[in-house]
């Protein structure tokens, strides 16, 4: 019977480790494109969550510090396969962009220049925005629970089209939705202090790690710290320097912050590239492990459980900004216009799409059309 039982644990945690190494190959699109990667392949083919629980996690992951994407599927590996689940499908999910961002610092230490991989990433973005309009379409169906939601998720949207930090308008739909469905109540969130040590290799450690820890936001919010601590602090890169490691974090697979890999690297080496990218990453570990609990206690307190359902549609609200600008992005190419129908109908009509084959599918062809 325990034999069965490891074998089953083996078989799970080799699933969980399988699925967020694919992700993390194909994870393109920034963070709402990695939230509707994670729905499709995780939510809606394998059922490892229910919808109302993802969105929860969704939302949750929007107002507290850490790469959300990260974190989320984190979360997810440890819902399916406990501790373990976490710890493997964080590495798994991690790797693949370490591992590419390693091997682009060194080209970029040799020869000083980063590789064209342009032609190749024009037919991806279509495809990604084909499976970001899909998640929205999916999960407002669960976010949007009365009038009221939708009303402040629509507000969102166009406060985010208007160029409003996203950062500020989930929580201000949050506080305000809910002092206004509890009338005199309040809700309220305390930062936590963070210790900063002064020491060579350490000192690269503890500023990767306090960034990991309190970061917010989108690529840009990482760009000012990274260039806070790295260029105007401690005179360890160029501007430039940063601009290519930012660059390298767009143009490559998996959450953006493996942009520390390769600043790392360029600092010290290897030994930086590790130190870099393990104190980045590390906080998303432990916030994910405590991540459920969080939620528990939410879903026990109808004062937070407001705040969540609030946040939960504002979240969705802004996924869908994110396919309206990469939508008006993509509306004067023809190329990217096609590919887009084309994954939309995918999506939509063809059962059990495999939303990898559609981001490689959109790389070929928008290299194909690009020669047109």
């Amino acid at each position: 019977m325990l034999l069965i039982e490891m074998k089953t644990k083996q078989r799970t945690l080799y699933e969980i480790s399988a699925v967020c190494f694919k992700l993390g190959c194909f994870g393109f699109g920034g963070i709402a494109g990695m939230i509707s990667l994670i729905e499709s392949e995780i939510v809606s083919k394998r059922k490892w969550l229910s919808q109302e629980h993802y969105i929860d996690v969704v939302g949750a992951a929007n107002i507290i510090p850490g790469p959300n994407s990260v974190e989320i599927i984190m979360h997810c590996a440890h819902h399916r396969g406990g501790k373990a689940g976490l710890i493997f499908g964080g590495i798994a999910y991690i790797l693949p962009a370490t591992l590419i961002c390693l091997t682009w610092a060194f080209l970029y230490s040799r020869y000083g220049y980063l590789p064209s991989v342009q032609p190749f990433l024009v037919g991806i973005r279509p495809a990604v925005t084909a499976i970001i309009i899909a998640a929205v379409f999916r999960l407002s169906k669960t976010a949007f629970k009365n009038s009221f939601i939708a009303v402040i998720s629509l507000l969102v949207l166009i406060g985010s089209l208007l160029g409003m930090n996203e950062v500020v308008l989930l929580f201000a739909a949050g506080i305000i939705g809910t002092l206004y469905l509890n009338r005199k109540r309040f809700y309220s969130l305390f930062p936590l202090p963070l210790i900063f040590i002064n020491n060579s290799n350490s000192k690269l450690f503890f500023i990767f790690l306090k960034i990991g820890a309190i970061l917010y936001g989108s690529g840009y919010v990482l760009f000012a710290y990274l260039d806070d601590a790295l260029v105007q602090r401690n005179h360890w890169l160029t501007k430039q320097q940063l601009t290519d490691a930012i660059a390298v974090g767009q143009i490559t697979p998996g959450p953006i912050l493996s942009s520390a890999t390769f600043a790392g690297y360029l600092i010290n080496g290897t030994t930086g590239a590790l130190l870099a990218t393990i104190g980045i990453f590390l906080p998303s570990f432990f916030i994910a492990f405590f991540l459920h609990r969080f939620l528990n206690f939410i879903n026990q307190h109808l004062l937070m459980r407001s705040f969540l359902d609030i946040v939960n549609g504002a979240s969705v609200a802004l996924i869908g900004a994110v396919a309206i600008h990469m939508l008006s992005s993509i509306a004067t190419d023809w190329q990217s216009g096609v590919i887009l129908l084309l994954c939309l109908f995918a999506i939509f009509f063809v059962r059990k799409m495999n939303t990898a084959l559609l981001i490689v599918f959109g790389s070929i062809a928008g290299y194909l059309l690009s020669l047109l």
